[in-house]
Order: C-alpha cells, then sequence, then structure tokens
C-alpha cells in the first residue's frame, strides 16, 4: 500500500515549521512495516506454477488423441463401477453398474445394467454414439417391456443422474477441446502439460492437465465465462490393468456448491472380443424377459488374458 507523504506546498512558512514537517515526514516513514510484503509475495510466487508456452511440441489435436489411447476409448470394455453421488441438502445417491462397450466402424455401443443401491429392480440402456452426430439412449421400458430411444443429446448432457456428461467420462469424444493451445506446467517438482480449449457450451474454456509420461489426464477445470472455475475434475487411483496405466477413479465436483460424483471401477477389461449379436437389442431383450443376465460379464471372463482387474 504506498504511503502517504504530508505536502510541503507551503515554502513561504517559517524554518520552524518547515523542520517540523520535515520531522513529520521522518516519523511517518520510520515503522515501514510493509517490509514484510515483498517476503509474502516471495512465498506466493514460489507456490504458484511455472508455466510457458510449448510452441514446439505437439498440437492440441495430437494431445488429445494420446489422451484417448491412455484412456483406451478405442478398446472394447468389460466392467463393473461404483458410483456415489452427493448433493448438498439431498440425500446421498449410490448405484452400480456393468457394462459391455464394442467399437464399430461406424458407431460405438455400449450397453449398461444399472441398479441403485438397495432396490431389487435394474435398469437396461444402450448408449450409440456415432461420430458427428448427437448420441442416442436406448432404455428398456419395465412397465410398457419394450425399447424406448431418448436421441438428440449431446457430449455435454447428463450421463444417468449424476453429476458427469458423457464427455467427462470419455463416453463420447470431447472433440470441443481438440483445439486450443498447449502449455507446458511445473507444480511441486512435477511436470506436466496442459491443454487450455477454446470456448464451447456454457465454457470459456476447458484446462486438462496431462501426465506427459503415461499421457493420462490428471485434472481437467471446467472455465466459465466470467474467468472462474465452475466444475473440477480428478482422475485418481492409478493401478496397472494389462500392464498400462489407468485410473480406477474418477471424480467430479461442482465447485459452487460442493456436490461431488465418483466413480470407482470395481473390475475393467480391456480388449477383449465381443460378439455384435450379444449387443443386438432383440438378445438382450429376449435375455430380459427370461430373467437372465443382460450384461454377462462373467460369461466373457475365461478368454480373457491375465492381467485386468
Amino acid at each position: 500500500m504506498p504511503l502517504c507523504y504530508p505536502q510541503m506546498a507551503n515554502r513561504g512558512t517559517s524554518g520552524a515549521q518547515s523542520s517540523a514537517s520535515q520531522r513529520v515526514v521522518r516519523l511517518r516513514l520510520a515503522p515501514r512495516p510493509a517490509r514484510r510484503v515483498p517476503l509474502l509475495l516471495l512465498l506466493v510466487l514460489l507456490a504458484a506454477p511455472v508455466v510457458s508456452d510449448a510452441e514446439d511440441g505437439p498440437s492440441a489435436d495430437v494431445w488429445h488423441s494420446r489422451i484417448a489411447d491412455a484412456l483406451r476409448v478405442g478398446e472394447s470394455l468389460a466392467g463393473r463401477a461404483h458410483v456415489i453421488v452427493s448433493r448438498p441438502g439431498d440425500r446421498t445417491l449410490e448405484f452400480s453398474f456393468d457394462a459391455l462397450r464394442r467399437p464399430g466402424p461406424d458407431s460405438t455401443r455400449t450397453v449398461f445394467e444399472m441398479q441403485e443401491k438397495g432396490s431389487d429392480e435394474s435398469v437396461v440402456s444402450e448408449l450409440v454414439v456415432t461420430p458427428g452426430e448427437p448420441l442416442v439412449n436406448w432404455y428398456w421400458d419395465i412397465q410398457k417391456r419394450r425399447w424406448l430411444a431418448v436421441r438428440g443429446l449431446l457430449a455435454t448432457d447428463p450421463w444417468a443422474d449424476s453429476l458427469f456428461r458423457h464427455e467427462d467420462l470419455w463416453l463420447s469424444d470431447p472433440s470441443a477441446r481438440r483445439s486450443g493451445s498447449v502449455r507446458a506446467v511445473e507444480e511441486d517438482g512435477l511436470r506436466f502439460v496442459e491443454l487450455h480449449s477454446g470456448p464451447y457450451h456454457y465454457y470459456s474454456r476447458v484446462e486438462t492437465r496431462v501426465d506427459p509420461e503415461t499421457f493420462l489426464p490428471v485434472r481437467v477445470r471446467f472455465i466459465d465465462v466470467t474467468g472462474a472455475a465452475i466444475r473440477e475434475q480428478h482422475f485418481e487411483s492409478v493401478e496397472l490393468v494389462d500392464g498400462r496405466p489407468f485410473p480406477k477413479q474418477v471424480r467430479i465436483r461442482e465447485l459452487p456448491n460442493g456436490a461431488e460424483s465418483v466413480l470407482r471401477w470395481e473390475r475393467v477389461e480391456f480388449g477383449r472380443t465381443i460378439p455384435r449379436s450379444l449387443l443386438d437389442r432383440s438378445a438382450l431383450q429376449d435375455r430380459i424377459r427370461k430373467g437372465v443376465d443382460p450384461v454377462p460379464l462373467d460369461a466373457l471372463r475365461e478368454s480373457h488374458p491375465p492381467g485386468g482387474l
């Protein structure tokens, strides 16, 4: 804070008055408590991350593809996960799901069987993702006993009854983040790569921090048009799956109100051979009506190579 000096405008005053004014100046300058400010600023600067533009490195598009490969979004998946959704002032929602994902030449189909904790009923749905087109979510209506479709879904629309969006879990490619800037960041002695997207949805930008060794995302921050961070996502509990690192837990938090969703994989296997007929809706319907497991993870286990979770 700048110090306030007494004005010496009355140069015609007597020597005694001038001397008194000079003494006031010396008295006000003597304590100088502001000497502690530079030390505080130094501590802040030391704690702040060191950021530099990565002008000669790979583009944001290249890094985006590396992330997708590290998360293995282009491979078949068989897994079981548990989700906890916490919202202030509301009851905590817990549900588990089994999932089978089969990438195809034109679209990727993922079948979910979800069951809320404490419920005897489950919900079966199929998400169909076709590049360049809105998502389609088919679900089995228990009362009508037939398939119904929700069309026109976007990657930024919520997934299930959680705080996750489809793109947060890479159920759909967050392609809007493929363009933007790339930065090198060093914080607490660790080095990262940060991708800053352009504006899309209601974000002014999305900042994705990446581990440059594994290419896995570490943290994603969502910035609104005012420049404030409104959502923050973390990829945690990295373990080896088939010899490759994979985050077993994904956490997302809405910063203004503290609401949070956590997804934890209890079992996940990649590269499985999933027959097309297994995910055919008529075959799913037949298994549902017969009371047979619609997402038979155990039926695939024998052919799985060692190393999965």
